[in-house]
């Protein structure tokens, strides 16, 4: 239960942080504060292992892809920037959690 209690605290923790962080650079989307976002919610989908919250995961990461693909659909210079972000923290949102599978 103590445990379960943390990990929510940390993900509260870790979205006032990322709030700030957009409210600080004043909401300006980049190539690679989408890609933190992404990477996020990847890390969100990695370490649930419970399959309802599993679900409920994917479903955030699919809906904010889906989101960011109808904004900027007609950039594909910007898409292509964002593609490129991810690859650099995808390994990183995906790999302590692999291990625990």
């Amino acid at each position: 239960m103590n445990a379960l209690n943390h990990e929510k605290k940390n993900k509260i923790i870790a979205a006032l942080a990322l709030f700030f962080c957009v409210a600080a650079c004043g909401g300006k989307e980049t190539a690679a504060s989408i890609a933190q976002k992404w990477c996020a919610l990847n890390a969100n989908v990695e370490k649930e292992r419970e399959q309802p919250a599993r679900e409920a995961a994917e479903m955030k990461r699919k809906i904010f892809e889906r989101e960011m693909e109808v904004k900027y659909i007609k950039n594909e210079i910007f898409m292509k920037e964002i593609r490129d972000e991810i690859e650099k923290c995808e390994d990183a949102s995906e790999g302590p959690y692999l291990d625990k599978k």
